[in-house]
């Protein structure tokens, strides 16, 4: 006989949709990650601003690293410390002491699986040809996203869409992505250039 307990969760596991299983199971089993990625930036009136590209690397828990390679080459690095921001073409680093801080934010919820239905209400969109579409709404005030919107399938995440408190929409698009492959550790770890002005710390 099952015990109410037992019979709540599997009522439980009968509401999910089939996209938060997925995105369940990807936060769950995602331990690393490499993927290129190109990211767009529009304006409230859908007007492109920015469109950049490069390769993204998660480590997990609290590391990752965004290399971005065009147009303007910047490099993002959290060795899970401190968070490590480089401009190449002005020669700049801003360091800045990674805290727990909001947890309704799109690094945190690749971060750290336990926030997604703490931080966010989660809902289906849609689904294609097997990619599901999922809308996470900040239960947060303060959150710098009001609302995010991810694509994934039976193999993982394949797109963020982000919204943000000024109206705009950031589309970040992931391809050739690699789960659990061995990270060397330098991936996550930042030394300042010679000759670079470094800011924070």
């Amino acid at each position: 006989m099952l015990s109410v307990l037992s019979v709540n969760a599997v009522a439980g596991e009968q509401h999910k949709t089939q996209g938060e299983i997925y995105l369940e199971n990807f936060l769950a089993e995602t331990k690393t990650l490499t993927a290129h990625f190109q990211q767009t930036l529009h304006a409230d009136d859908g007007e492109i601003i920015q469109q950049t590209e490069g390769m993204f690397y998660l480590s997990r828990p609290g590391k990752f690293r965004w290399n971005y390679q065009a147009p303007y080459e910047q490099v993002i690095v959290s060795d899970g410390d401190r968070i490590w921001i480089y401009d190449v073409e002005l020669q700049q680093v801003t360091v800045q002491q990674k805290s727990s801080g909001l947890p309704s934010t799109p690094m945190a919820l690749l971060e750290n699986s336990d926030v997604l239905y703490s931080s966010f209400k989660v809902s289906t969109l849609d689904d294609r040809d097997g990619l599901y579409r999922l809308k996470l709404q900040s239960k947060s005030a303060e959150s710098d996203f009001g609302e995010i919107v991810l694509g994934v399938d039976v193999n993982g995440l394949r797109f963020m869409q982000l919204h943000d408190q000024f109206e705009q929409v950031t589309d970040i698009v992931f391809s050739d992505i690699k789960v659990n492959k061995k990270l060397a550790a330098e991936i996550f770890e930042f030394i300042p250039p010679e000759g670079a002005d470094v800011f924070g710390g």
